[in-house]
């Protein structure tokens, strides 16, 4: 990391400090390791950002307060283990208009996580240097443990229900979809700071949770539990109304707590959004269910086939319906 001595007049007195305790700290370390050389983790420690930023260690948040060093620490975390250049910290923090000593306060926002993680911590400099948040040509890479950070433990958890949901063991793709979501302690609210990555970030999180959501009521909705999602889908499809997967597990779920109508009169509701707001037709698979529900087909009743697999049946089925 180099700095043009033409930024050096433009720092306030405190910048110029944190900036000579950072070149010599950095001045120690002529060995510097790599992060998967004998790299032993901070016990205790845990980053959140399924909901406002959190680092704990033991029971206690000591995440900055400072909203720009937050988003410092947001954007390494939401990279972790990999390399995030100093300009992509700029961008982040100043997007097209960062001022002329954004490389130097860049380095300082760094020293001052740095010195954080070792009072909070109660680690040497060696430490965070070498093994928790490293320096290498052209930016900084923030080293976390799996079970460190929750979005890791939140993405496993859903790849692991997802494909369970699929292979047909419901059971363990309920129970993994639900521990995903216990995870949340609340929307990941775009902070003050946040660049356009972070909130990119964000939006990309909260489409995870709904999906994550909507596969945990598919999963207990073929294990008869179809009774018990129906007030849970009325809310989805309130706050998602033009969400088209959404329509159909209600609607499915409705047929099968013996309420037909209701479910005939989603779709009624459904097809007039999509005529008043798009313009046009909802899909010909949803369709294909509005009349299966009018024939009532006894393939509804089928609480195997997840709602994706009710409709590849019903419209394979369609056709040769038509043709007899």
């Amino acid at each position: 990391m180099t700095l043009q001595l033409s930024e050096l007049g433009l720092m306030s007195a405190e910048e110029k400090r944190n900036l000579l305790a950072m070149l010599l700290e950095d001045s120690l370390l002529t060995n510097p390791a790599t992060p998967d050389q004998g790299r032993r983790s901070v016990p205790d420690l845990r980053f959140e950002l399924l909901g406002p930023l959190v680092m704990k260690h033991g029971n206690v948040d000591v995440a900055p307060s400072a909203p720009k060093l937050r988003a410092v620490l947001a954007t390494l975390l939401f990279n972790a283990n990999r390399s995030v250049a100093a300009s992509a910290l700029t961008r982040e923090l100043w997007e097209s208009e960062p001022p002329r000593t954004a490389q130097a306060t860049v380095q300082t926002y760094v020293f001052k996580l740095r010195k954080l993680f070792r009072n909070a911590l109660g680690v040497t400099t060696e430490y965070v240097n070498q093994q928790l948040l490293l320096t290498h040509s052209g930016g900084y890479t923030l080293l976390v443990d799996a079970d460190q950070l929750d979005i890791t433990e939140f993405e496993r958890l859903v790849t692991a229900g997802s494909a369970e949901l699929h292979a047909g063991d419901y059971e363990k793709a309920a129970h993994n979809l639900r521990q995903s979501l216990a995870l949340w302690r609340g929307p990941v609210i775009p902070e003050l700071q946040w660049g356009t990555q972070l909130r990119a970030h964000a939006a990309r999180l909260d489409e995870r949770r709904f999906y994550a959501q909507t596969m945990r009521i598919e999963a207990d909705l073929c294990l008869g539990l179809h009774r018990e999602m129906i007030s849970e889908l009325a809310s989805v499809v309130v706050e998602h109304p033009l969400h088209e997967s959404a329509h159909v597990m209600l609607m499915t779920a409705l047929h099968r707590a013996g309420r037909t109508s209701a479910a005939l009169d989603v779709f009624m509701r459904f097809r007039k959004r999509m005529l008043q707001e798009l313009g046009i037709e909802p899909s010909a698979r949803i369709q294909t269910l509005h009349l299966a529900l009018l024939r009532n087909d006894p393939l509804l009743d089928d609480r195997a086939l997840t709602s994706e697999m009710l409709l590849d049946h019903l419209t394979t089925a369609g056709p040769r319906m038509r043709a007899a």
